[in-house]
């Protein structure tokens, strides 16, 4: 996926239109097109806050078709899903973005309107359907939380978050393994489950946990715990 184009068909309220132009912001979406808006863009302006911009450069046409040229996949989303119907036969919105991931060019996320959604015209121009699980008695969301959800499990395979961890390292992990080990002979008093014990904390620290500070933590929690004890022999691997 080269560039992702999201496309709202029909959109009716202001409020989601606004919302809307600000989830493009937040992930990243290169193109913003609008199939005939219902909503006033003038009113949607004040619910978009610093993505008002967004709006005033967005790409207004009359027809999905216009706004589907170009693309190399598509992929619409409908509350209504079938396994009889073949039109409404979904996948998972992180099934689509999967197969997005991989298409080259630009992809395109078809969102319909509030009231009735795409029309099964507008459903066969797209490549995928996606539907999002939600409760069945309930299962209709509203546009701008559709529209974060499947825009947040595309740019899960395309973008990068706003934080960055710093991983934990090895010789802290192996540190973290040692202790447990002491500390699970001094409780435990059977070999089995000691090495069950030491195994199971080096897992969490190398694999659950991925900041670094927080295995220091927990590093220095097992420290203090040994020599609380007192009795705890600390054998440390000769690669730490």
């Amino acid at each position: 996926m080269d560039k992702l184009r999201l496309v709202l068909v029909g959109v009716e309220g202001a409020v989601n239109l606004g919302m809307v132009a600000r989830l493009a912001d937040n992930f990243a979406v290169e193109e913003l097109y609008l199939v005939k808006p219902g909503a006033s863009l003038e009113e949607a302006l004040e619910y978009a806050a610093r993505s008002a911009r967004r709006l005033l450069s967005a790409t207004i046409v009359d027809t999905l078709d216009e706004a589907l040229r170009d693309v190399n996949l598509s992929i619409c989303t409908s509350a209504l899903a079938s396994n009889e119907d073949i039109l409404r036969v979904p996948v998972s919105p992180s099934e689509a973005a999967t197969i997005a991931s991989s298409s080259p060019g630009t992809v395109a996320l078809v969102m319909g309107r509030e009231s009735v959604g795409l029309t099964r015209e507008e459903l066969g121009m797209c490549t995928l359907l996606s539907t999002i699980e939600a409760n069945p008695a309930y299962p209709v969301l509203n546009l701008a939380n559709a529209t974060a959800i499947m825009l947040y499990e595309l740019y899960k395979v395309r973008g990068k978050p706003h934080y960055k961890l710093e991983p934990a390292d090895p010789k802290i992990v192996g540190l973290v393994e040692s202790y447990a080990r002491a500390l699970a002979r001094q409780l435990v008093h059977d070999e089995k489950r000691v090495e069950d014990i030491s195994l199971a904390l080096r897992r969490i620290a190398a694999k659950n946990i991925a900041s670094k500070r927080e295995v220091e933590c927990l590093l220095m929690l097992l420290s203090k715990a040994c020599r609380k004890i007192g009795e705890c022999r600390v054998e440390v691997h000769p690669s730490i």
